[in-house]
């Protein structure tokens, strides 16, 4: 997997947390693990609220 798809999947992933759907809605379509989820909202999502 190249950094384009990286990029891609992790946008993806925090549109799809901002909008509050379900850890394993968003594993099972990105492919990400729930450790990279709760890291994308720990340190890019969280900090602007």
């Amino acid at each position: 997997m190249n950094r384009e798809q990286k990029n891609e999947k992790h946008n993806s992933a925090k549109k799809m947390i901002i909008d509050g759907k379900d850890w394993n809605d968003i594993m099972q379509e990105t492919g990400l693990r729930l450790k990279d989820l709760k890291r994308i909202q720990k340190d890019e999502i969280n900090p602007h609220f």
